[in-house]
């Protein structure tokens, strides 16, 4: 990060050094898209009907 804070006031941030916060603090984050199914947990409080 090229910005260093020098007074207590906030200071802009570009989108670039945004982005790359972001993906530092993500990086040791596992991936949630890969979170596997669960199965559901509730009860069904009527038997499926048998046609």
């Amino acid at each position: 990060m090229a910005r260093e804070l020098t007074t207590g006031r906030a200071q802009a941030v570009t989108p670039e050094d945004f982005n790359e916060r972001v993906k530092r603090l993500l990086a040791d984050k596992p991936d949630p898209r890969k979170a596997e199914p669960r199965a559901k947990g509730f009860k069904n409080s009527k038997p499926p009907k048998s046609d």
